[in-house]
């Protein structure tokens, strides 16, 4: 399928024939990659072509992990306040720093691995 557009210049340009003259030059970007999408060794040569990649992709086929829709857990109690609460899992602290603001009070930075930061009020006795 071949697609014309106009360019800034007035000139009409016909990108399939441009992809198709280019497709063997090496594409710009971290995957060591053709125009086409063949993988490409250090010294540009083409490793794996882009039909082989295409059919192991469509070939491979991953069956779905079985997990129980949810843990049954037996109610010994309808009042919430005799239930059990487990603590869901957070991100893991990575630093706690107190500060002193200007006016005397103080507070806690504590920062977590997923770079966000909590403040927290330090009660002064």
């Amino acid at each position: 399928m071949s697609r014309s557009v106009r360019s800034a210049r007035g000139r009409i340009v016909d990108l399939g024939a441009l992809a198709a003259q280019n497709e063997k030059t090496r594409a710009v970007g971290n995957v060591p990659m053709n125009a086409r999408g063949d993988r490409l060794d250090a010294k540009g040569n083409v490793k794996t072509k882009v039909e082989d990649i295409a059919r192991v992709t469509q070939t491979v086929k991953t069956t779905p992990k079985e997990t129980a829709v949810s843990d049954p857990v037996p109610i010994t109690s309808n009042s919430p306040q005799e239930q059990e609460t487990i603590p869901e899992p957070g991100p893991e602290i990575v630093s706690k720093i107190t500060r002193t603001r200007d006016d005397g009070s103080q507070y806690m930075e504590i920062e977590y691995e997923d770079g966000s930061i909590e403040t927290v009020e330090v009660k002064n006795e």
